[in-house]
């Protein structure tokens, strides 16, 4: 006959659990802090490439369209520029290159696994 569970024993269980819980939160908390560490150098890594990218976009429209330009109008004039007729041609080609390159870039992350990417 299986022995009877008291209310005793149930508490006296869920105090064990809970001090293997509190043992084990102790022991992974240094790990979880350097992953954390590690998350947030990356993610600060990134975002610098992105500022460094858009940068390199912003100098480059600074010395087309010149720098008394508002962001809107800057807007307008580039979105003139990619629908005139005269440059569909051009258009096209670069929205090719864009997809082109974007499968490009797909297609080498599913090839290598996520445990080679390094970065520099």
């Amino acid at each position: 006959m299986p022995k009877k569970v008291t209310l005793e024993m149930k508490i006296a269980k869920r105090e064990k659990y809970k001090e293997k819980i509190e043992k084990n939160r102790a022991e992974i908390q240094p790990t979880i802090d350097a992953y954390n560490a590690l998350d947030a150098e990356i993610k600060a890594e990134l975002a610098q490439l992105e500022q460094k990218k858009r940068n390199a976009v912003y100098d480059h429209v600074i010395s087309v369209f010149g720098d008394s330009l508002s962001p809107e109008e800057v807007i307008v004039k580039f979105d003139r520029i990619m629908n005139d007729n005269r440059n569909k041609g051009f258009i096209e080609q670069l929205k090719r290159e864009q997809a082109e390159r974007e499968k490009s870039v797909k297609n080498s992350s599913e090839d290598s696994p996520a445990s080679d990417k390094t970065t520099s």
